[in-house]
């Protein structure tokens, strides 16, 4: 399980590249246990815009899912996590997937040394 202190600083990681999806997953994580309005409060946004988020209409900002990851709950933590890393892993599958082999192997290579 993940400390609050290693949550805090995987928070201020770059979130940018997160995708609408995860996005609206981690959303849905955090009313999994709050209401709407406790949760509007806590991004400092309207409860119309986590509806809106719900439906798919609208996702949230980078601002936004930034402070989403800084209050989550200690049990939320790790869920949170995976959501975030599969979501960059499935990524990295779909252009692994699209490139051809001289590229293939420089995905390959990378991550070897970044596994190091």
């Amino acid at each position: 399980m993940t400390s609050i202190p290693e949550a805090k600083k995987e928070a201020s990681m770059s979130l940018h590249w997160v995708s609408k999806d995860a996005r609206a997953r981690l959303i849905e994580l955090m009313l999994s246990t709050r209401s709407i309005i406790e949760l509007s409060r806590d991004l400092g946004i309207s409860p119309t815009a986590i509806r809106k988020y719900l439906k798919r209409e609208a996702y949230p900002s980078d601002e936004v899912l930034q402070r989403a990851v800084e209050k989550l709950a200690p049990y939320e933590v790790d869920e949170a996590m995976r959501i975030i890393i599969t979501d960059l892993l499935e990524s990295l599958r779909g252009l692994y997937n699209s490139v051809n082999e001289k590229h293939k192997e420089y995905i390959r290579e990378y991550l070897r040394n970044i596994t190091l």
